[in-house]
């Protein structure tokens, strides 16, 4: 496997109210950033219906990109519409059976919240065993904050992780037991450096030359702009990003980029 396929990523989020807007995906936004900071490159972020069938093509998409790392979230819990893993399960054709370990840890999860008056009984009903069914090979991941169990599993390379789909209880398990061992499979000294570079001018079209140049002069350098504010406050903002392992400076980026800028009389 190449460096970049040894740090590639993607992220699906499950759920129909992410497809119709009800719900905006704060998820799949924090998952990129963590991911980025770890060194990882996000090739892919996606989302799913509510549907098994749905799930497994998204699943078999990300790793049709032959990623190290897929996370998902969303679509583990007790009802008829969490169906995340048995979505996994079509997608790597493996069986879908019941965990005696993640089943522990559900029954543990009733037994605390029928004790603090949270759940009308802690008895391990169908619907809270769905939640202890994993793809043969699976393996649960602890959620302390939650009832249903994250999941870990590897294939052809790749280790996919599905996390819960609430923010709170999903970042928990990401800090807490998945972002350490990613940080253990990524090469390290990776972590990408960036920089805003907020100019003066507003002609974006102006810039793009200027920014093809900069890209050949800085190899490994990806320099993006954008249109910030509107009307007589418009300006250009442009970022400059690179491997945390290429050794550019991106101030010497920078200096560069306004020295052409000066050059090209530009405003």
């Amino acid at each position: 496997m190449s460096d970049a396929g040894t740090r590639s990523a993607a992220v699906l989020s499950i759920g129909r109210e992410i497809l119709r807007g009800r719900t905006l995906d704060t998820n799949a936004h924090f998952l990129a950033g963590r991911l980025t900071s770890l060194g990882a490159e996000v090739l892919r972020i996606a989302a799913a219906d509510d549907d098994a069938d749905a799930i497994a093509r998204e699943f078999a998409a990300a790793l049709a990109l032959r990623p190290r790392i897929v996370v998902s979230t969303g679509g583990l819990g007790p009802t008829f519409d969490d169906r995340t893993l048995e979505g996994l399960s079509r997608a790597l054709d493996r069986p879908f059976r019941l965990h005696p370990t993640a089943l522990e840890w559900v029954a543990e999860s009733y037994r605390d919240l029928a004790a603090r008056g949270l759940a009308g009984s802690a008895d391990l009903t169908p619907e809270r065993e769905k939640m202890a069914r994993l793809p043969v090979g699976a393996r649960p991941v602890r959620n302390r904050v939650g009832a249903a169990p994250a999941v870990a599993i590897e294939t052809g390379g790749a280790i996919l992780f599905c996390l819960p789909g609430v923010p709170d209880e999903m970042e928990v398990v990401w800090r807490e037991e998945v972002e350490p061992e990613i940080a253990r499979l990524l090469p390290r000294g990776l972590a990408p450096l960036h920089r805003d570079v907020e100019l003066a001018i507003r002609d974006e079209s102006g810039l793009a030359p200027l920014l093809r140049a900069i890209l050949q002069a800085f190899p490994g350098v990806y320099a993006k702009s954008r249109v910030a504010g509107a009307k007589d406050s418009i300006r250009i903002v442009v970022s400059l990003s690179a491997d945390g392992g290429s050794g550019v400076a991106l101030e010497e980026v920078e200096a560069r980029l306004r020295a052409e800028i000066r050059g090209a009389g530009l405003r």
